[in-house]
């Protein structure tokens, strides 16, 4: 017998900010273009998208967070994931990419 699959709200997600939490960030709050020293991040607020489309979502990843195929393509569900809305336990940041890509190191 199959029981009925309970859906979250995006609301009810829950997010571990474990990194932001546990590791050192950058001290100075404007966003800038500069060298960060002894950080592992900086907090930034992403820049915004104007019009964004939803293209795909995962409907196995939705389904394992419980997540309705009706939230997964709503307005909010699409403003949330490309950085236009942070729910309340948002931590976002930034950091410095490094590694080797196409055989020299970036």
């Amino acid at each position: 017998m199959n029981m009925p699959l309970t859906t979250l709200p995006l609301e009810a997600l829950r997010f571990d900010n474990r990194f932001v939490r546990e590791l050192p960030g950058d001290p100075l709050t404007e966003n800038n273009q500069r060298q960060v020293k002894n950080a592992c991040y900086s907090k930034v607020m992403p820049a915004k998208v104007a019009s964004p489309q939803l293209v795909a979502y995962s409907r196995e990843m939705a389904k394992r967070l419980n997540l309705s195929e009706e939230t997964c393509q709503s307005t909010l569900f699409t403003e949330i994931f490309v950085g236009n809305t942070m729910l309340s336990a948002m931590v976002p940041f930034a950091m410095c990419y490094g590694g080797h890509q196409f055989g020299n190191w970036a």
